[in-house]
């Protein structure tokens, strides 16, 4: 028997069980009888425009208490993946109740909290453990069909984690009826170690009910190490590459990207939101990381990976660019729709002096922001408006240790926020006529919104949407500064270089050393001392000259001057002997007299 034919075979029969299946499922929703449900809060809105039709099912008959759920608990950001894609969260076990909470209009509070992502490439990971509501069939099987191509083409990747045998089978065969493509992106997950090699899960707020079941699955919590060898570019520190000041000028990862990406990429539709092939980007860091370059040819690889190997640089520095104890500052900033000049000025004061530790963080951000801002420059054609880059950027520039407060900074949620708890009691154990706030337990999964304008407070996407669009403001200061550090950069690479010293000059604890090829020996203080010593002992003695007497020294004695010296000596003792009357008085004996002295020169 041909083990070919034997699979051939059991695919054939499976798929035909697929269609079958799947035509059960369109004859059971489109032709059973409805089943009874709330009155929908979206049935009077019916007939009205889109963007009406979105904001009054946001706003519904409960002030958009529901959306701001679906916002807060039910999809979560949580920052993004390993090849720099946002990341967002289902929990399944935040389903509320379906007696009370209308499902239809839930579903559309998801696929609007879906629109904001959908634009770029994103990824899922939904949580299907410990559910206490369980949606129908029918609204499972409505859901996945709205689910258009905009939704499922720049979806990368679904992770399912703890899922049921019966998730399993009925999505395999929605996937097998409906999409075959879409199946491909669906990876099944049993523990959180197996999610933590796809996924960085300390970026994720995990529910504790997700933590229970996990804990029936395995004792620990294995987190892989992606750190790897010691890296040349990637993972090391600001200052590093660049210098304290910036005077070692944008790293290769940097430099080479933004000028690319200057030149080639203005005009290319969706920079920055789409990520290239894992296998491509790990390419790239090898070539980087090889020794003997510096540099990488991007013409070769395209303008998605540049703009891919750019976030990846700046979200794996040890330090992030925005650190946690400046979220409050970023936090106080004015309003720059209602106030933009204050809000500019607040930044530029403010908050980049104080992001500027080290310098060279102000410099880099000059950098990145002066392309994003040619980039938005050029909306018209690529798509990439301000908010759309700040978007796609603010997750690179965070990492703390409080995730849910790093998805809080980098939201771009469009719900209002509205303090309420009128949902308290749909989770958990449902509602009844005699709860109240003192049988609720405190572990309970309630919506409770203490601080109400939290959302509506600046954060790191507003921030980096004024920093695109006032730019030149913001930076000015920055720019100046890298202008005059190039100027005196280029004086000195300009002026001639300065003479050596004759001699090196000692310290008072510099040891003897030896010029090489001189022949000549530096001597310390200890050394001479003791040469002093030893002249002492020797009977020598060392004149003082005073500076005052310097001009009565003698001056260097000449051939002439020992000559006349010589004779005025011999004169001298002539005359002393005649005076002695030790010469004779004949003439003759004077001559022989004079001839036998022998005279001693002092002088000598």
């Amino acid at each position: 028997m041909n083990p070919g034919n034997g699979f051939a075979d059991f695919a054939k029969k499976f798929n035909q069980f697929g269609n079958q299946l799947g035509n059960n499922f369109k004859r059971v929703f489109n032709e059973g009888p409805a089943a009874p449900r709330p009155v929908s809060s979206s049935d009077d809105v019916l007939g009205l425009a889109a963007e009406a039709f979105r904001e009054a099912t946001i706003e519904g008959n409960d002030g958009g208490e529901l959306a701001t759920y679906v916002n807060e608990k039910l999809v979560c950001e949580a920052g993004v993946d390993y090849d720099s894609r946002p990341m967002l969260v289902f929990s399944a076990c935040r389903l509320l109740n379906p007696d009370v909470v209308d499902y239809d209009r839930l579903l559309n509070l998801i696929l609007f909290r879906l629109e904001d992502f959908v634009e770029s490439d994103y990824t899922i990971v939904l949580f299907a453990a410990n559910a206490r509501y369980k949606p129908t069939v029918k609204w499972m099987y409505t859901a996945y069909r709205r689910l258009g191509r905009k939704y499922k083409k720049n979806l990368k990747a679904l992770y399912i984690v703890h899922p049921s045998k019966w998730v399993q089978i009925l999505m395999t065969a929605m996937n097998a009826v409906l999409s075959p493509k879409f199946a491909r992106k669906v990876q099944w997950i049993d523990t959180l170690s197996e999610l933590a090699q796809f996924v960085p899960i300390d970026q994720i707020n995990i529910p504790p009910e997700v933590y229970q079941f996990n804990a029936t699955k395995e004792a620990e919590i294995k987190i892989p190490s992606h750190t790897g060898p010691s890296s040349r570019f990637f993972g090391v520190p600001l200052e590093q590459l660049m210098g304290m000041h910036g005077e070692l000028g944008l790293p290769p990862p940097v430099a080479d990207a933004v000028d690319y990406l200057y030149t080639h990429a203005l005009s290319v539709q969706d920079l920055f939101r789409r990520s290239p092939p894992s296998t491509t980007l790990q390419k790239v860091r090898n070539q980087y990381e090889a020794e003997g370059h510096i540099s990488v040819t991007y013409a070769v690889w395209g303008e998605h990976v540049a703009a891919a190997i750019l976030k990846t640089w700046c979200r794996e520095l040890p330090q992030p660019i925005i650190p946690a104890h400046y979220y409050e500052l970023i936090r106080q900033m004015p309003d720059p729709e209602l106030q933009p000049e204050q809000s500019a000025a607040y930044v530029r004061d403010v908050v980049l002096p104080a992001l500027s530790d080290p310098p060279c963080v102000a410099l880099l951000l000059a950098a990145l922001f002066g392309l994003l801002r040619a980039i938005s420059d050029h909306s018209g054609g690529n798509n990439m408006t301000s908010g759309r880059l700040a978007t796609a950027w603010a997750p690179n520039f965070v990492r703390s240790s409080q995730p849910d407060v790093d998805i809080s900074m980098c939201s771009v949620t469009r719900f209002s926020q509205t303090p309420a708890m009128g949902l308290r009691g749909h989770i958990g154990g449902g509602s009844s006529d005699n709860d109240d706030d003192s049988n609720v337990s405190e572990d309970e999964d309630v919506l409770d919104l203490a601080e109400p304008d939290n959302e509506n407070r600046p954060n790191i996407v507003t921030l980096a949407k004024l920093m695109i669009d006032q730019y030149q403001t913001v930076f000015k200061p920055t720019l100046e500064a890298a202008e005059a550090m190039t100027r005196q950069q280029a004086r000195k690479a300009s002026a001639p270089p300065l003479k050596p010293p004759r001699r090196n000059q000692p310290t008072d604890d510099a040891p003897i050393a030896i010029v090489a090829g001189s022949g000549l020996v530096q001597a310390s203080d200890e050394d001479i001392a003791a040469l002093v010593a030893e002249m002492d002992k020797a009977d020598l003695t060392l004149e003082v000259v005073d500076n005052a007497k310097s001009s009565n020294l003698a001056k260097p004695v000449t051939a002439d001057d020992i000559t006349r010296r010589l004779q005025a000596e011999q004169e001298a003792a002539i005359r002393s002997a005649e005076e002695q009357g030790a010469l004779s008085t004949v003439d003759g004996d004077n001559q022989a007299a004079s001839e036998d002295i022998v005279i001693v020169s002092d002088f000598v």
